[in-house]
């Protein structure tokens, strides 16, 4: 329980069979904050979308089963900036059960490696009727795909706080996935939001864990011309040289 009371819990559940239908059902009669919500979905960010829909509040923010906030004190801790003129405020998590942090501001260089933990995030809830809601093509990494949409718009106030918002459970469903048709449209999601803000050369050079997973794949042309590419905007011949090599080590394994 959180110290601030003013605000709701929303349950969004996918036809639950293991009794936890009712075991809500209980809860509720106890706190009225808690609304349940059971019905079909087509995935996570489908469920996350329906959420958003029926949210009474100004401001979200989404957690897992696994996951849990960092202390009671969390809301009250973040309340002031929620007041202010923010848009996002966001801090610090622990993924667990290793206990590694993930804190600090996040770049626009590790938004196109890596997404910034969503467990991290308060989102006031007019960002979504403005700017569209988690794109549901992307079954595992449509939250990495709105993270970069929101953090590289200019018009929304973004805020880092360094305070410990939760611990996050590692073994959640995006986290140890490849979306494949995120990498797909690449040049849609991280050409178009991120030119604004990195030079092609910083673009391009980021592009060694879909090089390297295209020849996991044994996608070699596909890998090629990606280095191709990456060539031509960063003249960076130690970065085609190992990129041609983890492609040659690739393709014999394929091989063999």
């Amino acid at each position: 329980m959180q110290r601030i009371t003013d605000y709701e819990l929303l349950i969004m559940d996918n036809n639950s069979t293991d009794g936890s239908i009712a075991y809500i059902a209980e809860i509720q009669k106890q706190d009225n904050r808690i609304k349940f919500f059971s019905g079909s979905d087509s995935g996570i960010y489908d469920a996350m979308n329906k959420g958003i829909a029926l949210a009474g509040g100004q401001w979200l923010y989404f957690m897992g089963a696994d996951d849990r906030l960092a202390g009671t004190d969390v809301l009250q801790q973040l309340q002031p900036y929620l007041l202010e003129d923010w848009d996002m405020v966001y801090g610090d998590c622990i993924w667990m059960p290793e206990g590694r942090p993930e804190k600090g501001e996040w770049s626009y260089e590790q938004f196109i490696k890596v997404n910034i933990n969503h467990q991290r995030i308060f989102y006031r809830k007019i960002l979504f009727e403005k700017y569209g809601g988690y794109n549901t093509q992307y079954k595992i990494a449509a939250d990495h795909e709105l993270n970069i949409r929101f953090f590289c718009n200019n018009h929304i106030q973004k805020k880092y706080v360094p305070i410990s918002i939760s611990h996050y459970h590692s073994g959640g469903f995006s986290a140890n996935k490849f979306d494949h048709s995120f990498w797909k449209n690449w040049d849609a999601i991280i050409l178009k939001n991120f030119k604004p803000h990195l030079s092609a050369k910083k673009i391009y050079g980021s592009l060694g864990t879909y090089i390297r997973h295209l020849a996991d794949e044994g996608k070699t042309m596909q890998a090629l011309k990606l280095i191709g590419k990456n060539f031509i905007h960063t003249g960076s011949p130690g970065f085609i040289k190992l990129m041609l090599s983890y492609l040659i080590s690739s393709k014999k394994k394929h091989a063999g």
